[in-house]
C-alpha cells in the first residue's frame, strides 16, 4: 500500500507548531524579564501582540514556504532561514500594532527580548527536531530498488542521495547489461554483498533484469523506481510482475496504459514520475491507523499482563517450559520479525510438524490440522480438548501479539504473517499479501479462518482487504472480530 507524500504544509506541520510554541514562549519570557510577572494576558496590547505573532507566523510560514527543504538545510542555512523568519514575523507584528495604536504601550525592551529569545529557541528547536526526525527516518525508511540503465542509474542516484531522506536505495538492477559481476547470495536475507559485487555511487548492483522477480521475492523492497531513456523499450513484463506482487512502481518515462492499479503523477527528488500502486493511504490516515494501533496495543499489553498471572502457571503445569512461544515471521514487504504467543503446543511442536504434513487439511502453503497431537492436552491422537485447545479456540494465545502491535511490527488489523518456511515457497502473486503490515485480525480471520481450507482463498481475502483498505473497514473488522471471538466462530 502506497503512502502518498503530503504537501509541504502538512508534511512539516510539526515544525509549524513547534516554532509557534517557541515564539509565544519567548514573548511570555520577554514580558517576564521586563515586568517581573507573568500577567501578560491582562494587558490588551500584549494580548494583541500574542495573537498577531501567532497569525503572522502561520501566514509567513505558509505563503513564504518557510519549511521547503528544511530537512536538507545545514546549520548555517538554518541560521539564515530562522533569522529571516523571526525578523519578518516580528516586523509585521510591530507594524500592525502601530496601526491599531498599541505599539506605544508595548515595551521596546520586551520586543528586543522576544526577538533574541525567539531566534535562539527556534534555531535550537529546529536543529534538535531535525536530528530526531532523521534518526526516526533512518530506522523506518522505505527500501527503494532502482531499475535503470547504467547512465540513468548514476544520474538518478545523484539526485536521490541529495534530496531523499525517507528512502534508502537498497540496490540497482541494470537494464541492458549481461555482465554485472558476481552477485551476492541475495536469496539469503542475511547475506552481505560479495567482494566482486559492482557498485554505482556506493549502491550495489544486485541483479540483472531477468533476475528482478526472484530478487523481489527474496528481499525487502517497498517500492521500485524505473528509469528508462526514450531509446529503451518499456519492460512491461517486469512492471506486471511488480504489480502482481503488490509493489508500488515509479516510472520516470512511459505511460502505464496496460499496468493494473491506480496511478498518479508526482515528483521524487525532483524527478517527474508516474506512480502505480494497489491502494494508497494519506499521511493523516496512516497516522490515525498508527494511533489506533498504539491505543489498542497499550490496552492489549495491559490485558496480556493480567492474563499472564493466570495462564502462566496453567501452561507451565501442563507442560513445563517457556510460557511464551516465539517464532520468526515475515512482515511488510519481507521484513523479518519475532512474533509472540502464549504457548498452546508442546515444546517439540516444530520438530514434529514434518511427520504430520501428510495429514495437512489445508490446500497450499499453510498447515492446518484439527486433531493436532502437538497441542497441549490433546492426547496421542489429538482429539482431546485440553488447555491448548482452550487457548486457541478462545484466541487467548494471540494476546502477546499486542506487544508486536505496540512495537510497530504488526497492526491490529492486517494480513496473517507467514512463517519463513511458507514465505520461501511463495509464488509471485502471493507476495501481494505482504504489501501491508500483518495484523492480529483481518478479513480472513472474521471469514471463518478454520473453515477456509485453500491457501489461495486466504490470499484472495488478504489482497481484497489491501485493495479496499480504509479506516472504517478496520473498525468494522475489529468489531466483527469481537463477535467472532465471543461466539467462537471459525476457530478450532
Amino acid at each position: 500500500m502506497y503512502r502518498k507524500r503530503p504537501g509541504s504544509l502538512i508534511k512539516h506541520i510539526d515544525f509549524l507548531i513547534l516554532d509557534l510554541l517557541c515564539l509565544l514562549a519567548s514573548l511570555l519570557l520577554g514580558f517576564y524579564f521586563r515586568q517581573n510577572n507573568m500577567r501578560l494576558w491582562g494587558q490588551e496590547a500584549y494580548r494583541s501582540a500574542f495573537l498577531l505573532i501567532a497569525m503572522m507566523h502561520i501566514l509567513i510560514a505558509v505563503f513564504g514556504s518557510a519549511y521547503r527543504g528544511v530537512l536538507r538545510r545545514g546549520p548555517l542555512e538554518e541560521l539564515v532561514a530562522v533569522f529571516k523568519h523571526i525578523g519578518l514575523v516580528l516586523s509585521f507584528t510591530v507594524i500592525l500594532l502601530f496601526f491599531i495604536k498599541a505599539s506605544d504601550i508595548l515595551s521596546r525592551l520586551v520586543i528586543v527580548y522576544t526577538w533574541l529569545l525567539s531566534f535562539l529557541t527556534v534555531y535550537a528547536e529546529r536543529l534538535l527536531w531535525k536530528q530526531i526526525l532523521k534518526r526516526h527516518m533512518k530506522s523506518t525508511s522505505r527500501q527503494l530498488l532502482l531499475v535503470a540503465g547504467r547512465e540513468n542509474a548514476e544520474r538518478v542516484l545523484e539526485k536521490l542521495k541529495k534530496r531523499m531522506l525517507d528512502f534508502e536505495v537498497c540496490g540497482v538492477v541494470l537494464l541492458g547489461e549481461e555482465d554485472v559481476g558476481e552477485q551476492a547470495a541475495w536469496n539469503d536475507a542475511a547475506a552481505s554483498p560479495a567482494a566482486s559485487t559492482q557498485y554505482i555511487l556506493d549502491v550495489p548492483i544486485v541483479a540483472k533484469a531477468e533476475e528482478l522477480p526472484a530478487y523481489l521475492a527474496a528481499n525487502v523492497v517497498d517500492e521500485v523506481l524505473l528509469s528508462i531513456s526514450e531509446r529503451e523499450a518499456l519492460p512491461k513484463a517486469l512492471l506486471h510482475d511488480c504489480a502482481l506482487m503488490g509493489l508500488t512502481v515509479h516510472i520516470e518515462y512511459a505511460v502505464l496504459d496496460d499496468l493494473p492499479g491506480a496511478r498518479y503523477h508526482e515528483q521524487i527528488a525532483g524527478i517527474d514520475v508516474l506512480t502505480s500502486y494497489t491502494n494508497d493511504v494519506s499521511a493523516v490516515e496512516e497516522g490515525l491507523k498508527r494511533l489506533m494501533d498504539i491505543t489498542g496495543g497499550l490496552l492489549g499489553v495491559l490485558l496480556t499482563g493480567i492474563l499472564c498471572i493466570f495462564l502462566a502457571p496453567m501452561i507451565y503445569l501442563a507442560d513445563p517450559g517457556p510460557i511464551l512461544f516465539r517464532q520468526k515471521r515475515v512482515g511488510r514487504n519481507g521484513r523479518i520479525f519475532a512474533i509472540y504467543k502464549f504457548r498452546s503446543m508442546y515444546q517439540d511442536a516444530e520438530q514434529r510438524k514434518a511427520e504430520l504434513m501428510a495429514k495437512n487439511e489445508m490446500k497450499g502453503l499453510m498447515f492446518k490440522l484439527e486433531a493436532d497431537p502437538r497441542i497441549i492436552g490433546s492426547g496421542p491422537d489429538g482429539t482431546r480438548h485440553g488447555l491448548g485447545h482452550f487457548l486457541r479456540s478462545s484466541s487467548l494465545d494471540e494476546f502477546p501479539q499486542f506487544w508486536n502491535v505496540l512495537r510497530g511490527d504488526m497492526s491490529l488489523v492486517g494480513t496473517r504473517p507467514p512463517t519463513l518456511e511458507e514465505y520461501e515457497q511463495y509464488d509471485i502473486h502471493h507476495r501481494a499479501r505482504l504489501a501491508i503490515k500483518p495484523g492480529i485480525t483481518g478479513l480472513w480471520q472474521i471469514s471463518g479462518r478454520s473453515d477456509i481450507r485453500d491457501f489461495e482463498d486466504v490470499v484472495r481475502l488478504d489482497t481484497e482487504y489491501i485493495r479496499n483498505w480504509s479506516l472504517w473497514l478496520d473498525v468494522k473488522i475489529l468489531l466483527k472480530t469481537v463477535w467472532v471471538v465471543v461466539m467462537r466462530k471459525g476457530s478450532r
